[in-house]
């Protein structure tokens, strides 16, 4: 399969946990309407030019995997625990704490932010 990405969208620690995500993100982008063009220019950390049915497929992906809440908003312990499994947990509370204030207008929204939030930060991570 090569090198895989250690991103958000395939946050896992075993094979069958990156396959359960590989069927959630097939799921919210037949929801959705979403692209494959546009879930991989996600993967890729390109947030630009994002469209509603790509925000919402954030938000799907980001409930599904127990990120956020119906709402948007962060669950911040699950996204700490997820998050740790791959970085040092110190730094995976820091950018949950730097993250967490993802107010917008609608779930969609927030969860997008909340995405664009980790894609600013995630270097810091390392």
């Amino acid at each position: 399969m090569g090198n895989i990405r250690q991103d958000i969208l395939s946050l896992g620690v075993t094979d069958e946990e990156r396959e359960a995500a590989r069927q959630l993100a097939g799921r919210c982008m037949r929801e959705t309407g979403t692209s494959e063009e546009a879930v991989q220019r996600l993967r890729n950390g390109d947030t630009s030019n994002a469209d509603s049915n790509t925000k919402c497929f954030t938000q799907c992906f980001f409930q599904g995997a127990g990120f956020v809440d119906a709402d948007g908003n962060v669950q911040e312990d699950h996204l700490v625990e997820k998050l740790s499994t791959q970085y040092d947990r110190s730094k995976a509370e820091e950018i949950v704490q730097r993250c967490k204030n993802n107010s917008g207008p609608s779930p969609c929204e927030r969860s997008f932010i909340l995405f664009e939030c980790y894609v600013a930060n995630r270097a810091s991570l390392m």
